[in-house]
């Protein structure tokens, strides 16, 4: 499997910037409990990308099945993975629900911008 280092690299960038931002918004404007919830959030979010992103690059010249059995397979996988993860978070860390909940919907829109460009760029590369 060869990865794509360049879009990495990207998506790396995009990640710390955005993060950058939102630290310094909550930290100037928010409470500690919401920082925390930010950074905990950025963090499972881009855990679910990075398996995302695996996930493409392994199953991209596979079969048309197959990539899509890979792919949506592991969304839902991933999705009941960040499930667990946020209730763990929520219930037994005590962290700020509606703090970790909106970093995680804002991070969500990026991943999905993230991978659909990621997936048009691999597509137009093939033809």
């Amino acid at each position: 499997m060869k990865l794509d280092w360049v879009f990495l690299r990207r998506m790396i960038v995009w990640y710390v910037g955005l993060t950058a931002i939102a630290i310094y918004l909550v930290s100037s404007y928010g409470e500690p409990e919401h920082l925390q919830s930010v950074v905990a959030g950025s963090l499972v979010s881009a855990v679910n990308f990075l398996l995302g992103f695996l996930a493409i690059e392994f199953a991209f010249e596979k079969s048309h099945t197959t990539f899509l059995k890979v792919i949506l397979g592991g969304m839902v996988i991933r999705l009941f993975a960040m499930t667990g993860v946020v209730l763990v978070l929520i219930k037994i860390q005590h962290y700020d629900s509606l703090s970790l909940m909106l970093s995680l919907l804002g991070y969500y829109a990026l991943n999905l911008t993230l991978e659909i460009a990621f997936l048009q760029k691999k597509v137009s590369l093939k033809n």
